[in-house]
């Protein structure tokens, strides 16, 4: 269901939640008409005409709302809220609210004596199937209750701060809208609220409607409320009776109003054992014996503290211990078992105030080891005056920062009316970029600890995330590319940083090298690294699939060039272009032959041969264009294709064919040069050899054989061949050997 236009209006200009909400100023008002009417504009409420002075409303009276407040009702009730767990939350809220408004009003009037106690108590009965929300707050009288109550979006809240006036008073008020009432009929057809005003001589009234088209107000002579408060009495529809349950409503205090500052109590049902005398076992029990003993289970019920834990973000980081900052993390994150491994305390004032913790998780959550971006992983918790509201909003720190874990306390945020959807303005912006810029100075502390190690075990853990950042986040590129680790051909088993790699370059280079491979030790393997290597140069190995989109992204550092080394078109700084490009020309003057042959032969695989001296041990290599993808990268894009229902078969098409790259000095090449001259070029055991020769470089260089088939039949043709070869030179040997002459005077034995 949609909201209309004027119920959008409605909601857009009202202002946040509390029911149990009066006005400290009293408020004047004429005896007029006794039906509410919609006011458009600011809110929909009653008129001032409308409003009847409580001196003159009879005991139990019933006031009919019009048409159009029972229909904002029902879109309040059906449409306002996207899961009716938050009532929970909502009308602790209000209670929480106000206990803090009774708290304030008593210190400035010097009524310390009301103080006493404040407290929000929660109790089930299965049997009326109710549930009841008992605040020991400020209370109302029977005016607050029509005006607070009986008006939709109308804030006794927002009035009480209007009254104080902006920044004069210290009272942290959480409700606003005055929608978060009705979140009541979420889980409930009927709603009784029974309340008694901190003014002196208030009657204990009730407030009770089934959300239709009425409400009444009656006198109430039923448990008497001590001092003042209110007391909500939910009938649960039928379709949730799950909320009868202590577990559940524990569970929902412990997820949304754990850190309210009043104590929140529930009534449980507890199961103690106790040890008691064994009457049984001690009849026949000899005198001056220690009697038997037997463990009984014994069940009682009282209310149980549940909101104990503290919400340490609100205090100054000075006066937080580092024990306090471990205990938070483990008990708010669910993560007993892990130590965070850096954490920071910070606030924001002036236009936007917000207070915040976060955290860099000791190891990896659980959640995340499943999925990187797991949609479902909680790691930023968004409260708003102590009170949870989501830990799902994807926009208050970009995805990359998934692992990182805190909390973020702001009243300035830019929620929607039921306090579930974060909207997009400056004020997330601003918040945004003070994370992220909080969460890289963590990252940079770790890297700069004198314990290498923390920071290993930060990239094991975290590496792949920061890769992301520079994919993703090009404002903070900058900043996380001088974090990242490789592998190098010179750093052996330890990482190295692209810093560290400038820092050992040889004197006049001015490129820094990589080549991309499954892994480290097919990177060492890398015919492409191999031409680099031999000449002196360190080589960066990229060995995950997400590395070549990466590094795509960082096309230069510090001034230095990234050069794929896999790439066709190699030169060094060192050599003249030219030069290079007309020995080239040379070799493969020199090699014609075998540089034709060998394009007939893999005609289809390659899209050319040519000869290079840049090899030292192989006897060629596979390497891409210049726009060419790696074989890691095509491997990762037919399983895309593939996964999304596509084929893997010819899905590159010609386009990522790749150049051989042959080596003429290697033995291997001259072998097949020479059987290209003596054979002639029909023949099979030459053209099996130059198959052999791209399937070696091919597996070398990273890419799959597609025919795992013939490249079998390949190899078990050259070693029978090889082995009908030992057999004829061991069958010429023995002639040779048996027509040796024999000695004569050589003894058998």
């Amino acid at each position: 269901m949609k909201l209309s236009q004027a119920a959008a209006a409605i909601f857009a200009s009202a202002v946040a939640v509390s029911a149990f909400s009066p006005s400290k100023v009293p408020i004047s008002r004429n005896i007029g008409t006794r039906t509410f009417v919609p006011k458009f504009g600011t809110s929909l409420a009653m008129t001032d005409s409308a409003v009847v002075d409580a001196e003159t409303v009879e005991e139990g009276e019933t006031f009919e709302f019009q048409a159009e407040v029972g229909r904002v009702m029902d879109i309040i009730i059906n449409s306002l809220y996207s899961n009716r767990d938050v009532f929970l939350r909502e009308l602790v809220s209000n209670a929480a609210d106000a206990c803090d408004k009774k708290r304030f009003l008593s210190i400035t009037d010097g009524d310390t004596a009301s103080l006493a106690k404040p407290q929000i108590k929660i109790k089930s009965d299965k049997d009326a199937m109710t549930v009841t929300i008992e605040d020991t707050g400020v209370g109302m009288t029977k005016s607050e209750l029509q005006n607070n109550l009986g008006r939709i979006a109308q804030s006794g809240t927002k009035k009480f701060m209007e009254a104080l006036g902006e920044g004069k008073a210290d009272v942290n008020l959480i409700g606003q809208f005055g929608v978060g009432f009705y979140s009541a009929y979420l889980v409930a057809d009927k709603v009784e609220v029974v309340t008694k005003s901190m003014q002196p001589d208030s009657p204990q009234w009730r407030w009770t409607s089934d959300a239709s088209s009425s409400y009444t107000i009656s006198e109430d002579k039923s448990d008497p409320i001590d001092g003042s408060g209110t007391r909500l009495i939910l009938h649960l529809k039928d379709d949730a009776l799950e909320y009868l349950e202590s577990a559940k409503l524990e569970e929902l205090l412990q997820h949304y109003s754990e850190f309210i500052e009043f104590p929140i109590s529930v009534w449980k049902e507890k199961t103690e054992y106790k040890q008691v005398p064994d009457e049984e076992a001690n009849k026949d029990l000899p005198e001056g014996e220690e009697p038997k003993m037997k463990t009984v289970p014994v069940t009682t019920e009282d209310y149980e503290l549940m909101n104990t834990n503290k919400p340490i973000w609100l205090r100054s980081p000075s006066e937080v211990t580092e024990e306090e900052y471990k205990d938070f993390y483990q008990s708010a994150f669910r993560a007993s078992y892990d130590e965070p491994m850096a954490h920071t305390h910070f606030s924001l004032e002036g236009q936007i105030e917000c207070k915040s913790i976060l955290y860099i998780p000791g190891m990896l959550p659980f959640e995340l080891s499943r999925d990187m971006f797991d949609e479902d992983a909680k790691n930023i918790r968004l409260y708003v005056k102590r009170v949870f509201i989501n830990d799902k909003f994807e926009d208050i720190v970009p995805r990359w920062l998934k692992f990182v874990r805190g909390v973020v306390d702001s009243q300035d945020l830019p929620l929607n009316v039921s306090r579930e959807i974060l909207q997009k303005s400056k004020v997330l912006s601003i918040i945004n970029k003070r994370l992220v810029r909080k969460s890289l100075d963590m990252i940079k502390e770790i890297e700069s600890d004198e314990d290498e190690s923390k920071y290993i075990m930060f990239w094991n853990n975290f590496g792949k995330y920061l890769k992301v950042g520079v994919i993703e986040d090009r404002r903070n590129k900058d900043d996380i590319v001088p974090l990242l680790r490789f592998f190098t051909s010179s750093s052996g088993e330890e990482y190295s940083s692209l810093d560290q790699y400038v820092e050992n370059m040889k004197e006049n280079q001015k490129q820094i090298f990589y080549v991309t491979a499954d892994g480290r030790q097919k990177a060492q393997m890398s015919p492409a690294a191999e031409k680099v290597r031999s000449r002196g140069y360190e080589v960066l190995y990229l060995t995950e699939p997400i590395d070549e989109i990466m590094i795509e992204n960082v096309p230069e550092y510090k001034e230095f060039k990234l050069v794929d080394v896999s790439k066709e078109g190699l030169t060094f700084d060192d050599e003249d272009k030219e030069e290079r490009k007309k020995k080239e020309e040379e070799l493969n003057i020199d090699h014609k032959a075998v540089k034709d042959y060998l394009e007939g032969a893999l005609a289809g695989k390659v899209q050319k041969v040519k000869m290079t001296d840049l090899l030292s041990d192989s006897p060629a290599a596979l390497v891409q264009s210049a726009y060419g993808m790696s074989p890691t990268m095509q491997r990762y894009m037919k399983a895309q294709n593939v996964a999304a229902g596509g084929s893997d078969a010819g899905m590159m098409g010609s386009f990522n064919q790749a150049v051989l790259e042959v080596n003429p000095t290697h033995p291997i090449v001259q072998d097949l040069e020479r059987m290209v001259r003596s054979q002639g070029e029909e023949s099979e055991e030459a053209k099996t050899f130059a198959v052999l020769l791209y399937d070696v470089a091919a597996l070398t260089s990273g890419y799959e054989i597609e025919d795992s088939g013939d490249f079998a039949k390949r190899i078990l043709s050259m070693m029978t061949s090889k082995s009908k070869s030992d057999i004829r030179d061991a069958e010429v040997e023995a002639q040779h050997v048996a027509q040796e002459p024999v000695d004569d005077n050589h003894e058998n034995i």
